[in-house]
């Protein structure tokens, strides 16, 4: 008798496993594309070494429950460098310029949600992942990018924070130590955004 509630249990669920799997493909294969692009403004630290950002990103979402999509997002963001950082030498008042900032520029390769409220009209979402550093003295990080956003139909204006957690050193080459220290790259950023 065990053994013969044991076995319907085993097919019962594994039915209904495989009608669960095949319901997320079929969601899966109705999902829609975003591609986007965005400006912003650095905060923090990176306001210290960067003046300005801009970047773009394309993501596939699906629907997995009522107004909640789910998927993935990859996107290229760019900080374009502000100055160089220098001192006065107490002596003979000469300006010694120790590092020249670089631009820095991140491949952000991440998971992404969001939930829409009013039918449709506001959403909600975040974008979870890794920034790759591809060029500058940055380092790769953690990526965060929580936004906000109003669905015009195919287009979408979108408020964002974007947060990526590889920092940056700028250190004296002749004395040694460092000089200027980043925690990482953070920006205030609107954007639109394209339905397909």
């Amino acid at each position: 008798m065990k053994k013969t509630i044991l076995l319907a249990a085993i097919a019962v669920f594994g039915l209904t496993k495989m009608n669960a799997q095949d319901d997320f493909v079929e969601k899966a294969k109705t999902g829609g594309f975003y591609i986007g692009a965005n400006i912003g403004l650095p905060l923090s630290t990176s306001s210290d070494i960067a003046s300005f950002n801009f970047g773009f990103d394309g993501a596939y979402l699906f629907e997995v429950i009522d107004n909640l999509e789910i998927g993935g997002l990859l996107g290229y963001t760019h900080f374009i460098a502000d100055g160089s950082y220098s001192y006065n030498r107490y002596f003979d008042d000469e300006l010694v310029v120790i590092a020249d900032y670089e631009d820095a520029s991140f491949i952000p390769i991440a998971a992404s949600a969001r939930y829409y409220f009013a039918d449709r009209k506001f959403f909600g979402g975040i974008d979870l992942g890794v920034g790759l550093n591809v060029s500058g003295d940055a380092k790769s990080g953690f990526y965060a990018r929580p936004k906000f956003g109003f669905d015009l139909g195919t287009i979408a204006l979108i408020a964002s924070f974007q947060s990526i957690s590889g920092g940056v050193d700028y250190g004296d080459t002749y004395y040694g130590g460092t000089y200027v220290s980043g925690s990482g790259f953070n920006s205030f950023n609107f954007g639109v955004e394209f339905e397909f």
